[in-house]
């Protein structure tokens, strides 16, 4: 019965080492870059992909504090108070990488707990989105542009329209000054 219950065991841990293994396998094969930090703010794992985009080693970072990665210190400081309440946060934020390279990235984070409820921590995952924001510059850019040429066009069709409607009103008070002249002179004339 004894070794009934050491197999068990044996199994149970082997069956653990295996789901250990497949987590790391399947984190490293994320293509998003995440890392898992504790309630200090030290980083404790990070995945293949967010040292491809840190340019980090995960023996390097891995028992620096987050705020390492980050150009806005005080925010990432902030949520680090807050994410154990609100359980969830989304926003951007400014990676800096190990060649000091500034790359805009989106940010979730979530609370980590343990199996009794307890805060230990969380998961922060960052997506590379200097792409995006180079083609909404330039979008942005763009738009502009062709709202400050737009404007010319307005300009030009008001000069254009107030000279034509000016000329119309001349033309107007041409007529009458004609019609008065002929009522006046035709008057003279009897």
């Amino acid at each position: 019965m004894e070794s009934s219950l050491e197999e068990k065991y044996q199994k149970a841990r082997e069956d653990l080492g295996d789901l250990e293994f497949y987590i790391k396998d399947f984190s490293n094969f994320l293509p998003l870059a995440v890392c898992a930090v504790n309630p200090l703010g030290m980083i404790i794992d990070f995945n293949k992909s967010a040292e491809k985009l840190t340019e980090y080693f995960s023996f390097e970072i891995v028992g620096e504090f987050l705020t390492t990665l980050f150009l806005e210190k005080e925010k990432i400081e902030k949520i680090e108070k807050e994410i154990e309440n609100i359980g969830f946060f989304s926003g951007e934020l400014t990676l800096i990488t190990k060649k000091e390279k500034k790359i805009p990235v989106s940010v979730w984070v979530s609370s980590r707990k343990d199996k009794d409820g307890s805060y230990i921590g969380y998961f922060l995952a960052f997506s590379d989105i200097s792409e995006i924001k180079a083609l909404q510059e330039n979008l942005e850019k763009k738009v502009k542009d062709r709202t400050k040429e737009l404007q010319e066009r307005i300009d030009e069709l008001e000069r254009f329209h107030d000279l034509t409607v000016g000329r119309e009103l001349k033309m107007l008070e041409l007529k009458k000054e004609i019609k008065r002249l002929k009522y006046a002179h035709t008057k003279r004339g009897r």
